[in-house]
Order: C-alpha cells, then sequence, then structure tokens
C-alpha cells in the first residue's frame, strides 16, 4: 500500500469518526429537544389545571354573592354554596370538582386568643372559646392521649396567647425547649389546623377525632357558630357550648331546623330550651344566622395533571375577598 492510500484512509476514519460524533450529538439535541418540549407542555397543562381551579374561586365568589342577594338575613344548607358539593363539572379537556365549607361551623382555633373575658379559681384565665374546646375535649369518647382534657385545652391557649406564663395545666416554651427536637411556642395565631399537631397532647389520634369539629380563621379571633350551617355530626359542638344539652339534644335541635334554616336566634333558643339547654338567649352572640368566612377546597383535571387549591373567602356585604390560597393538599 502506498503513502497515498494510507493517507486516504486515514481520512476516512477521521471523517467517519466526524460523521459518526455529529450523528451522536445531533441525537442527544434531539432528545434534549424533545425533553423541553415535552416541559414545556407539562407546564402548559399544568398551569391550564391552575387556572381551572381560579376559576372556581370566581364561581364559588358567584354563589355565595347569590345567596346573600337572595336571602340577605341567613346563610343555610339548603343554599346554591352548600349543594352539589365535590360534583366533577366537565370542561375543555378536564374537570373542575370543588367543595366549599363554612368555617363558622366549627370551633376557631384563634378565638382562643381573645381577651380573657373570666377569671376562674381567682387566677386562671379563660374565655369562652377556651371553655367550649374544653368542654368539646371531654365529650370526645375514648380521646387517645395520654394528657387530660385541661392540659390539652389550656396548652392550646399558652401556643396562642402572647405571653410566657403558662395557664393552669398548659405548656409554654420550657415544655417545647426540653423536648429531643427543641422548638418555641407560637404566641401568635395558628396560620392552618394542622400546626395544632405542636401541641402538647395533639397527637394524630386525638386530631383525627378532634378535626370535625375545628377549623382556623387565620389572624382572626372570631367566635360565632351559624346555627343554620352546623350539621347533626358535628352536634357534639353545639353539646360543648350549650350548658345541660346532652349531644342527642343537640342532634335534636339541628334536626328540628327548617329545611331553610332558623329565621331568628329566638327560634334557635326556643328549640335549645325545650331540649334542656341553658343560658341561651336571642342575643347570645356566640351564635349566628349568618356567616362571614368560607373555605374551597378545588380540584381541577387538564389532561392527565391534577391541581390542588384550599381557598379563604371573606363576605362583607356583597363583596367576597380571597383572604388566602394554599396549593395541595387539602386543610
Amino acid at each position: 500500500m502506498g503513502p497515498n492510500q494510507s493517507s486516504r484512509g486515514a481520512a476516512l476514519i477521521i471523517v467517519l469518526f466526524i460523521v459518526a460524533l455529529a450523528a451522536t450529538i445531533a441525537a442527544q439535541m434531539s432528545i434534549n429537544l424533545m425533553v423541553q418540549v415535552q416541559k414545556s407542555a407539562n407546564y402548559d397543562d399544568f398551569r391550564q389545571a391552575k387556572w381551572y381551579a381560579y376559576s372556581a374561586e370566581a364561581l364559588a365568589q358567584k354563589v355565595i354573592r347569590e345567596s346573600i342577594e337572595n336571602e340577605p338575613d341567613k346563610m343555610h344548607l339548603k343554599q346554591s354554596w352548600a349543594l352539589a358539593a365535590n360534583t366533577p363539572f366537565p370542561v375543555d379537556g378536564g374537570t373542575i370538582s370543588g367543595e366549599i365549607k363554612d368555617l363558622q361551623a366549627c370551633l376557631n382555633l384563634n378565638a382562643l386568643r381573645a381577651e380573657p373575658s373570666s377569671a376562674q379559681g381567682g387566677y386562671v384565665k379563660t374565655n369562652p372559646a377556651h371553655k367550649a374546646l374544653l368542654e368539646l375535649l371531654k365529650e370526645i369518647d375514648d380521646l387517645p392521649t395520654q394528657e387530660s382534657e385541661e392540659a390539652m385545652a389550656d396548652s392550646v391557649f399558652d401556643w396562642l396567647d402572647e405571653d410566657s406564663i403558662t395557664m393552669r395545666s398548659g405548656a409554654e416554651e420550657d415544655e417545647y425547649l426540653s423536648r429531643d427536637v427543641p422548638y418555641l411556642t407560637a404566641n401568635n395565631f395558628f396560620a392552618d389546623v394542622s400546626e395544632l399537631r405542636l401541641v402538647k397532647g395533639f397527637n394524630p389520634l386525638a386530631m383525627q377525632k378532634l378535626m370535625p369539629y375545628v377549623c382556623v380563621i387565620p389572624d382572626n379571633e372570631v367566635f360565632a357558630l351559624n346555627v343554620n350551617t352546623i350539621t347533626e355530626e358535628q352536634a357534639l359542638l353545639l353539646a360543648a357550648m350549650v350548658e345541660g344539652l346532652s349531644e342527642s339534644a343537640a342532634q335534636s335541635v339541628i334536626s328540628a331546623r327548617p329545611e331553610e334554616g332558623f329565621d331568628s336566634l329566638a327560634d334557635f333558643a326556643n328549640e335549645v330550651t325545650q331540649q334542656g339547654g341553658q343560658n341561651v338567649t336571642a342575643d347570645d352572640n356566640r351564635f349566628v344566622l349568618k356567616s362571614q368566612y368560607f373555605q374551597l377546597q378545588t380540584t381541577a383535571t387538564f389532561v392527565e395533571f391534577e391541581f390542588t387549591m384550599t381557598s379563604l373567602l371573606q363576605v362583607d356585604n356583597k363583596n367576597i375577598t380571597i383572604l388566602a390560597r394554599k396549593f395541595g393538599g387539602v386543610q
């Protein structure tokens, strides 16, 4: 083989190597491009599902506003906002479903932060929400915790109040700083009901039993139960708030409620009295016929993507404001 043939052979090998390298780079670039295109498409689909969830907020605002316009003096479970919960609504390429819950059909834990309105035993401070939580914990059968009901209620009070002075059987910084993973009390409002798991005595099993009766309205001490939206399954809460009213009697009060709710608190107070409840009057500010705070839990799907969102809505006359949003999961 002559020198020219050797040179041509080496050149051919180099050319083939360059071609193979170029083909490899091109294939890799093609794969990367396909990945980027798919990521972009996935992002667009996810964003569309998110916008569908936002549209559910707009619909929730609309139905609540319509309920107020039709019945300005009360809110009840036969109004459109309370019906068709979690029924999937078909939209282009997906579905939207949601449920609106009245956050005044439960005990707002942040109400325990209200200024103490009375004292027991000379030095123990308390307020109506604290009393209600204590009675509720006492009423729950077989509460799975090693702490007493008094210690649990007092610990929630201590977690929320501004000072570091332990209330009766409660817990402040020294209790939590001594744990394997130390932390401080918030001395502020709960932002979410899940924070309760940090408070002494509230293990997951205890929380599971308590969840049907409690909720959190962020940055708000409102304590006013809507007697037109509480359900028979929540009768234990009503029993805890009314002296002399048993759970079965509370269920009777709720079942005796007209389909479209009580027209006045006097009607509610009269029904409570007939069932053995005491010290409930028409001007008792622990009870209301209308609500100001609602929670919307939305699930929106588009193609293969699912987007979940929890929204907090505030009613001010006919103005419905979105106070907060939480993405992913439910409260």
